[in-house]
């Protein structure tokens, strides 16, 4: 599933980078978004759908590249129904962490609307580690009677973001940011979405 999202996302900017126009350089941004991510294949059946924000610093070095930091802080429910059994009741799971990621964004296209306002559309690749923190508590009914079950653990994880977002003015020095995106953490996928506030700074 990762190379699968990676090679589309590398095949729509190469459809796009034909009609390409520049972007602002050596300018700074800053935005915040809400990110909502769909686990899939065996992290999706042990986690229900995340929640979470992030925050994001961008630098224009070119007319078309920019890097980008993010941190942000994501949290996943688990799911009762792969864990609990006649032994295990009344279990509860989640796991949340920290990302912490680098990246270059690159514009390869310039739309307009019919009101002559133009519309960035981007591909994004990041890199980073993923600070996680899992946890699980439940009741087990055995022989010998029923005990109270709780576990934590901590894990830090490689993390790879490839992305393709937009991002529509609406005023002179903001717009609105969206984007689709695969994260996977350490082969934990999830496809992500993100809906966010950009702001230029300088």
């Amino acid at each position: 599933m990762k190379k699968i999202a990676f090679c589309a996302m590398v095949t729509a900017i190469v459809l796009l980078a034909s009609v390409s126009a520049p972007a602002q350089e050596n300018s700074m941004a800053v935005g915040a978004g809400f990110d909502v991510m769909l686990p899939v294949a065996s992290f999706g059946d042990q986690f229900s759908t995340g929640f979470g924000g992030t925050a994001q610093f961008d630098y224009a070095v070119t007319t078309h590249t920019t890097v980008t930091g993010k941190i942000g802080y994501l949290t996943w429910s688990g799911k009762q129904s792969y864990y609990t059994s006649a032994a295990i009741t009344n279990f509860s799971a989640s796991y949340s962490g920290v990302p912490i990621l680098v990246g270059v964004k690159y514009y390869p296209h310039l739309f307009v609307t019919q009101a002559q306002t133009p519309v960035r559309v981007y591909g994004h690749l990041e890199l980073g580690l993923m600070f996680g923190s899992a946890s699980a508590s439940g009741t087990y009914k055995g022989y010998f009677g029923t005990y109270s079950l709780s576990t934590s653990a901590s894990k830090t994880d490689f993390t790879i973001v490839p992305s393709i977002g937009a991002e529509i003015p609406v005023v002179p020095k903001g717009a609105i940011d969206v984007s689709v995106r695969y994260f996977d953490i350490a082969s934990h996928g999830n496809i992500g979405f993100r809906a966010g506030y950009r702001m230029t700074i300088g």
